[in-house]
Parts: structure tokens; C-alpha cells; sequence
């Protein structure tokens, strides 16, 4: 629709100029102007450009020259630079005339000056001229075609757009409003006759759909967590204040033990506090723009001798074979990476018993280098293990032991705003191996 339209405004003024007398008779004119034998002033030369400027393209024209030279034609018989006298001139115009209109005329010079300018039109140019409208029509007829073929395909094109966006409107006032439930996928497929580049905007505005619905969920089962996992402690604290402040417990040796359970908790909810200010922290993602470049295989080989000090306190067999090379240089938060092989190892210690073993592996392949801390535990169930990296989530194994479920929720956390990949394979009864990936 944008390239045709070009195509015949450029052809308009390429036939024009290519049939106009600029085109064929300027050439000859400007070469007999600079004929020495021929007198004439300048201003008799403009008069003999606006003539020969004049002539119609199907017209064929010859100027001649006093002494009968054919200085400028485009009749093929009257050849440019030959002569001809008159009795041949008169003789040619005379056997020709049944075929051609003739005019002579003598350009009205300020001096006299002897030139003709000889013009022929065919004499069937008139049934021509007739043939050519009836072509005209059709042409004209297919040109109006194509301009309400054009029109129509705009405004199909127009109502397909500014449906398409009135549909991106309603879903955007939705999301705005708080309403996350709706399928946007749903409804693409009821509107896929209207498909264009804009419904294809709809899909990101879904992921940023299930994304914002996805963060409102995890928020509130944050919240949720939170609360259960206070409440205990402060029920106790609250429990155990009452009693000594009612004279429920009155002996000494009972206060202080009181006391004592007030100062435990206590002590509990500043470390969940502080647990959960971590996360906070962690989860703005902000520190990932000061990761700084350092040695991976010296960090892991590091954690590997503190963790052989640890299992021999908790009298767990610990095994290490780390075979990586020396200075494998990649961007990380060193503090963060000890804080998730530490958490790691930790569960190990937690769910093994003594004298279980805890194997620390590490080795490069394909420029991936990959840890593994697996242990001869109690295992995680199979329902359990596609969810154990959710925050506040906690297995049917964990449920007894003290925790708020944040632990591998940060591991998750950390590994992935690093660009690194966790996973965890486990058995029930045959303990469970968690292995990191970090490319080089």
C-alpha cells in the first residue's frame, strides 16, 4: 500500500520527461548552438528553445537551415546533419502528406535568420488518441480497485488495532485494580481472529500477571509463616510471665527455671527476628551489583576443612574429593556463598545421626564447575521434594525440629541471583544430595 502508490507518482514524471521534447530535441539543440556558421543572438536562440519546448511528444520535429542542412530532427527520413535542397524538401513533404499533418513555421527572431522548423503529426493520431481513453478506463478502473482495496484493508487494520488495544486497556485497569485472578491466555484464544502485534504485548502483560500474583502469594504465606512461627514462642513467654506475675509459681527454684524458659525464647525470637531481616535484605537483590571476582576453588576447599572440624565434633564421617584446578576466578559474594554451603551442610548435620556419613564433592565439567554435599540421613519424601525450597515451607521430616522454614529458601535465593542452578535428589531412609552448578 506504501511502496505502489511511490512506484506510480515516480513513473508519472519518468514518462513525461522521457516522451518530452527536453528528452529528444535539448540533445541536438544544445550541439548546434555551438556551430560557428550559424548567426544567430542569444535571445534568438531562447526563441528557438521555447519553440522546440513547445512541440507536443507525439509530434516529430526537424529545424532546417537556409542552405537546406538538417541541423536537429526526429522525422527518421530527415536525418540530423544531412542536406537536403528544396525541390527534395517540397518533394518529400508532397509524398507524405497522406500520411502525416504538416507544419511549417519560421521562428519570429529579432534578426532575420534563416531557419524552418518543420513539424508532422500522424494522421491517424486522432483514432489513437480514441484507443488511448478506452485503455484509460480499465487503467482507471483498476487504480479506483486498488484505492478501496487500500481503504478497506486500513480501516480492517484500524479496527483490529484499536480493538486490540481497548482489550490491553481493560486487562492493564484490571491488574491496576488488584484483580489477578483473570486468564489472560483465556482470552487471547477467544480473540485470536484479531491477532496482531499488539495482542502479542498481551502475553508479557500475562507472565507480569502470574508474576504479580506469584509475589501477593509469597507475601502472604510470608506473613502467614511469620505469625505461626511467633506465636509459639510468645505464647510462651506470655504464658509463663502470667504465672509468675499471679503467683501461680512462687517457689524460687520455679521462677528462676521460668525465668530461664522467658530467656530461651527470648532468645529464639531475636534470631527468628534476625533470620528474617536477612531474607529482607537478601531478597531486594541489591548486593548482587557488588559481586566482585574471586577464586571459587579456594572458598570451596576453605569451607570443605571447616566442615571436616564440624562433623568430627558431631561424630559424623566426613568424606571430601574436590578435584578442581587452582584459580577459577568467577564473580561472587563470598560471605553469601559460605552462608549456603553452610546451610546446606547444616541440614546434613541435623537430619543424619552419629557415626552417618556427609560426602563433600567438587569437580569441573564443560566450564560448569559442580558441588555436591550428600548425606546418609532420613531422606525427604517424594511429595515433599519439589517444594523444599519455598519460604516457610517445611517437610514431613523437619516438622519436629526447631526452624521457620527459611533456610533453603535463602540457599534458592542466593544461588539464583548469582546465575547459578540448585537441585536436590533424595530417597526416604537413603538421605538426600544437593548439588550446586556454577559456570565458569
Amino acid at each position: 500500500m506504501i511502496v505502489i502508490p511511490i512506484i506510480c507518482s515516480a513513473s508519472v514524471p519518468l514518462y513525461l520527461y522521457l516522451s518530452s521534447p527536453e528528452h529528444v530535441l535539448m540533445k541536438g539543440y544544445k550541439e548546434i548552438r555551438k556551430l560557428e556558421n550559424l548567426k544567430i543572438e542569444n535571445e534568438d536562440w531562447d526563441i528557438l528553445k521555447e519553440e522546440l519546448c513547445n512541440v507536443p511528444p507525439d509530434v516529430q520535429t526537424a529545424v532546417i537551415a537556409g542552405h537546406s542542412a538538417v541541423l536537429l530532427s526526429t522525422i527518421p527520413n530527415l536525418k540530423q546533419g544531412t542536406i537536403i535542397d528544396d525541390k527534395e524538401m517540397f518533394s518529400f513533404l508532397r509524398e507524405t502528406s497522406r500520411n502525416y499533418f504538416y507544419q511549417v513555421v519560421t521562428p519570429q527572431f529579432s534578426q532575420k535568420t534563416d531557419l524552418l522548423i518543420i513539424s508532422r503529426m500522424p494522421r491517424e493520431n486522432q483514432h489513437r488518441k480514441h484507443k488511448m481513453t478506452w485503455f484509460l478506463i480499465p487503467v482507471s478502473i483498476c487504480i479506483g480497485v486498488f484505492e478501496v482495496f487500500c481503504i478497506i484493508a486500513i480501516i480492517a487494520i484500524s479496527r483490529t488495532i484499536s480493538h486490540s488495544i481497548f482489550i490491553l486497556e481493560k486487562d492493564t485497569e484490571k491488574i491496576a485494580s488488584g484483580d489477578l485472578d483473570f486468564d489472560l491466555e483465556a482470552d487471547s484464544e477467544k480473540n485470536h481472529h484479531t491477532s496482531n502485534e499488539i495482542t502479542s504485548l498481551r502475553q508479557n502483560l500475562n507472565k507480569m500477571r502470574i508474576s504479580l500474583k506469584e509475589e501477593t502469594e509469597r507475601r502472604t504465606r510470608f506473613i502467614m509463616g511469620i505469625s505461626h512461627d511467633l506465636r509459639t514462642p510468645v505464647a510462651l513467654i506470655r504464658g509463663y510471665t502470667e504465672a509468675i506475675t499471679d503467683g501461680v509459681v512462687t517457689e524460687p527454684e520455679e521462677v528462676k527455671k521460668s525465668l530461664a524458659v522467658i530467656g530461651s525464647k527470648t532468645q529464639q525470637l531475636q534470631s527468628m527476628i534476625d533470620e528474617l531481616i536477612n531474607f529482607v535484605k537478601l531478597d531486594s537483590r541489591q548486593w548482587r551489583k557488588q559481586l566482585l571476582p574471586h577464586d571459587i576453588s579456594a572458598l570451596i576447599r576453605d569451607f570443605a576443612k571447616g566442615a571436616e572440624m564440624t562433623g568430627n565434633v558431631y561424630n559424623r564421617t566426613i568424606s571430601v574429593s574436590i578435584s578442581l584446578r587452582d584459580k577459577i576466578i568467577v564473580p561472587v559474594d563470598t560471605m553469601l556463598f559460605n552462608r549456603v554451603l553452610e546451610n546446606i551442610f547444616s541440614n546434613a548435620l541435623r537430619y543424619t545421626k552419629i557415626n552417618d556419613s556427609i560426602a563433600i564433592t567438587a569437580s569441573e565439567k564443560d566450564n560448569v564447575v559442580s558441588i555436591s554435599i550428600a548425606d546418609s540421613g532420613i531422606g525427604i519424601e517424594k511429595e515433599d521434594l519439589p517444594n523444599i525450597f519455598d519460604l516457610f515451607y517445611r517437610g514431613t521430616n523437619s516438622r519436629r525440629e526447631e526452624g521457620m522454614g527459611i533456610g533453603l529458601a535463602v540457599v534458592k535465593n542466593i544461588v539464583d541471583t548469582h546465575g547459578w542452578r540448585i537441585f536436590a535428589d533424595s530417597k526416604k531412609g537413603e538421605g538426600t544430595r544437593f548439588t550446586i552448578e556454577i559456570p565458569v
